[in-house]
C-alpha cells in the first residue's frame, strides 16, 4: 500500500481558506435580509389634519387658496394663510367668503388642501385686502406712518433705496408668523452690515397693523429685541412703523393683507414686498416661506434693473449730434 506524504503546511492554509470563505459567505447571508429591508421600507405617511374655514381669496394660476382656518387642535392655532391645491379643479367652483372644510395633507415636501367641500356659499367678495395683491411694476402710493420715535414718515422718503417691507403686529403669538418674518429681517439686516456694496442701499420696513397697542414705545422695545441678531443699533437702515386707523385699509389693500381682530389676537395673512428705487413693486410675497437670502437677491436685482435704467443708452449706441 502506497504511503501518502502530507504536507501539514499545506493542508492548515487549506483549512484557514475555507473557514475564511465560509465566514464571508455568512456574513453576506446576515446581511442581506438587512439590505432588503431598507429598500422595501415603506415612505413616511402623510398627516391630515380636519381643517374649517373661510375661503379669502384664490389664486388659480398659483393653484392655491388663502383661507382664514379656525384652530387645529394640537396643530396650530386660528390663521389666515395660502395653502396649494393638487387638484385645481377643485378651485373651479370656490368663491371668496365660501365656508369650507378640508384635508390639510403634511408631507415631508410640505401641506396641501385636500377633499375641498362648500359647506356654505358666500357672497362673493373677498374681505380687507386680498381682492387686489400688489402687482410687479405698480407704483407703491405714499402711505404716512408713525415710527419708533414718533415720527411720521411716507414711502416716498424710501425711494433712491431698494426697500424691504413686512406687516407685522408685535402681540403675534404664532412662532411662524410674525415673530419668523421679524427674525428673518434681522438676518437680512446683519448680513447687508457686512457687505459695502448693498448695504447702504438697502433699507428695511416692519409695518404694524395694529395701531391702537404697537405704539412708538411699544415698537422701539420690539425692535430692541432683535439687537444681538443685527450686531448693533437696528434702527440705522431698519424702521418700525404702525399705520394710522384711517389709513389701516387703504394700506391693506393695495399689499394684499388681510387682518381681522379676534379677542385678543389678530388673524392676518402675510405680506412681504420689494420695492424698487423707483417706489414700484418689484416682488410680492403672499406667504413666510421665503429665505433671506431670497429677499437679498431680490434687492440685488432690483438695484442692477434701476442702475441700468438710470445709465441710459450706451454712448455707442446714442444718436450723434451735427
Amino acid at each position: 500500500m502506497l504511503a501518502i506524504e502530507r504536507n501539514p503546511g499545506r493542508e492548515r492554509l487549506r483549512r484557514t481558506q475555507i473557514q475564511t470563505v465560509f465566514v464571508i459567505f455568512l456574513a453576506a447571508i446576515a446581511l442581506l435580509p438587512a439590505a432588503c429591508g431598507k429598500k422595501q421600507e415603506p415612505p413616511p405617511a402623510a398627516r391630515r389634519y380636519h381643517l374649517v374655514g373661510k375661503v379669502l381669496s384664490i389664486d388659480k394660476d398659483q393653484a392655491s387658496v388663502m383661507v382664514d382656518g379656525k384652530e387645529i387642535v394640537g396643530f396650530m392655532g386660528a390663521m389666515a394663510m395660502p395653502y396649494p391645491v393638487r387638484d385645481p379643479k377643485s378651485l373651479a367652483t370656490l368663491g371668496p367668503g365660501d365656508e369650507i372644510t378640508a384635508d390639510v395633507v403634511v408631507t415631508d415636501d410640505g401641506s396641501y388642501l385636500e377633499n375641498i367641500v362648500v359647506t356654505k356659499k358666500g357672497d362673493g367678495k373677498g374681505p380687507t385686502g386680498t381682492s387686489n395683491p400688489p402687482k410687479v411694476g405698480d407704483k407703491v402710493p405714499d402711505f404716512a406712518m408713525v415710527n419708533q420715535d414718533g415720527k411720521r414718515i411716507h414711502f416716498r422718503d424710501f425711494q433712491g433705496d431698494v426697500l424691504l417691507v413686512t406687516f407685522i403686529y408685535t402681540r403675534c403669538p404664532f412662532p411662524d408668523y410674525c415673530p419668523l418674518v421679524s427674525k428673518n429681517f434681522s438676518k437680512i439686516y446683519a448680513s447687508l452690515r457686512k457687505d459695502p456694496s448693498l448695504g447702504p442701499k438697502i433699507r428695511l420696513l416692519s409695518v404694524s397693523f395694529d395701531p391702537d397697542h404697537d405704539t412708538p414705545a411699544v415698537l422701539r422695545q420690539y425692535a430692541e429685541t432683535f439687537r444681538a441678531t443685527t450686531g448693533g443699533d437696528p434702527f440705522a437702515r431698519w424702521q418700525f412703523a404702525a399705520v394710522p386707523p384711517k389709513e389701516l385699509v387703504s394700506v391693506a389693500n393695495f399689499f394684499g393683507l388681510y387682518y381681522e381682530t379676534q379677542g385678543d389676537q389678530i388673524v392676518h395673512s402675510m405680506s412681504t414686498t420689494v420695492i424698487s428705487p423707483e417706489g414700484t413693486v418689484y416682488k410680492w410675497y403672499q406667504d413666510n416661506d421665503w429665505k433671506p437670502a431670497d429677499l437679498i437677491e431680490d434687492a440685488a436685482q432690483a438695484l442692477q434693473q434701476g442702475n441700468q435704467r438710470n445709465a441710459g443708452p450706451h454712448p455707442s449706441t446714442s444718436i450723434p449730434t451735427a
